[in-house]
């Protein structure tokens, strides 16, 4: 894998009808069959609005329709602990 995007700044509607700031990096393999996407700074709940935002804007111009994308949502580490990223179940 190789970084295509780092810290692409995006924004995305939350729940509450504002609109939020994200970051995302993406990666892809040399074939360019598959990539992950790594949002940051996107809370759980909100990591599908998100990635719907970058599949509208963003992704498409990246990636080739046939690439098998996954997706995982950074969360920073608390109190001193490990950084964890959670896959979202619509990409994998």
């Amino acid at each position: 894998m190789h970084l295509l995007r780092r810290n692409h700044e995006f924004e995305y509607r939350s729940l509450s009808g504002a609109d939020r700031p994200g970051l995302a990096d993406l990666y892809s393999d040399a074939a360019a069959t598959r990539a992950v996407l790594v949002l940051r700074n996107v809370p759980s709940g909100e990591a599908a609005r998100a990635l719907s935002a970058l599949n509208h804007s963003w992704l498409p111009y990246l990636l080739r329709a046939e690439t098998t994308l996954m997706v995982l949502n950074l969360r920073p580490r608390v109190n001193g602990g490990k950084a964890r990223a959670v896959v979202l179940p619509l990409s994998a």
